[in-house]
């Protein structure tokens, strides 16, 4: 009588079985994220009066959400299967890790669009590319959202909040030459 065999450890030639490493890459999503928006904050302490209440009102509970999203990622996972599963990620084992690293790409260029052209464009221009080429959405609706979309968060933070939103490089270049 033959008894299969479970393997218990997968060799470096066996593919990963699917879903594997989620808690893991969890993890370094969580933590990449952190970072960018805990950047983010430090940076935004940094303005005038006026404009330092957007960090305090969006990315105070921003990172308090994280930090408990963080502390409860890590109470799920022992530190022998992070370091395994972090090792499988970077050696291309798993195929959800290709998933997060291309969101924190998307994220990246979120935020060189917002640094370049200002929060209105650079979230328009992110919102119309993400429908258009990613969600494969018609012009229209993409059009309509983006419009749509970006006119609530002007009115919101220009003239409910009073907190007017940084305008991009390429506007203060503009303005020194105008002005």
């Amino acid at each position: 009588m033959q008894v299969e065999k479970q393997p218990e450890v997968q060799g470096p030639e066996q593919e990963v079985r699917p879903g594997a490493g989620r808690d893991t890459l969890e993890l370094c999503f969580i933590a990449v994220t952190g970072v960018v928006v805990a950047s983010a904050f430090v940076a935004a302490l940094t303005y005038d009066r006026v404009s330092a209440r957007a960090p305090l009102f969006v990315m105070l509970p921003l990172l308090v959400l994280i930090g408990l999203q963080l502390r409860r990622s890590i109470a799920a996972i022992r530190h022998q299967r992070l370091h395994g599963e972090l090792s499988a990620a970077l050696r291309g084992q798993y195929v959800e890790f290709n998933s997060v690293v291309g969101f924190i790409g998307w994220m990246l260029l979120l935020l060189g669009l917002i640094y370049v052209a200002g929060h209105y464009v650079g979230i328009a221009a992110f919102m119309f590319t993400l429908l258009r080429a990613y969600a494969k959405e018609t012009l229209r609706l993409s059009l309509l959202v983006t419009v749509g979309v970006t006119a609530i968060i002007y009115l919101l933070f220009e003239h409910g909040f009073n907190i007017p939103l940084y305008r991009g490089l390429i506007f203060g270049i503009l303005e020194n030459y105008v002005g």
